[in-house]
């Protein structure tokens, strides 16, 4: 492989370089549009563009041009005063009220009361580093086996829920 840079910064290019460059790149440019303005103009005329020369050109010219964008303006104005009004009026609404507030820490009794599952196997939940909980086809836990646990207890795997709720 070769040591030569494939890619010539342009720092290192003296201006007479870039000035040659930048020519010559506008210039393959304009050969590349003008080669297009036949696809272009065809295009063009397929979609009526013919209709739109006489209605601006031959039956009113500037005129009918400047009452076109003054149309166009004004609803871009409309637009534009219509999402400034509302953000001003959402800015007066929530500005300086902080609408977040904590849900607080939910206990281990609240958990398990809505989980339906026992306070120990909650408890053992928190020590888990991971887990697998199955679910019944009402959306209730049926089964938690742990893997990777803290305390010896826990390690002992599958704790029976259906034994403990049945309790």
């Amino acid at each position: 492989m070769s040591d030569e840079a494939y890619i010539i910064s342009l720092e290192t290019m003296g201006r007479r370089q870039r000035t040659k460059d930048t020519v010559l790149t506008l210039m393959m440019w304009g050969i590349y549009i003008y080669l297009w303005i036949p696809l272009i103009t065809l295009g063009a005329w397929l979609v009526g563009f013919e209709r739109a020369y006489e209605v601006l050109i031959l039956y009113g010219g500037s005129d009918v041009i400047i009452s076109m964008l003054s149309w166009c303006a004004a609803c871009v104005i409309s637009i534009l005063t219509c999402i400034v009004a509302w953000s001003k009026i959402n800015y007066s609404r929530f500005h300086n009220k902080d609408r977040r507030g904590s849900a607080g820490a939910a206990n281990i009794s609240d958990i398990s009361e809505f989980f339906g599952v026992p306070e120990k196997e909650i408890e053992r939940v928190h020590l888990s580093k991971r887990m697998q909980i199955d679910m019944d086809d009402l959306g209730n836990i049926s089964d938690i086996t742990h893997y990777g646990h803290v305390d010896e207890d826990a390690q002992q795997g599958s704790l029976d829920l259906k034994r403990a709720l049945s309790t």
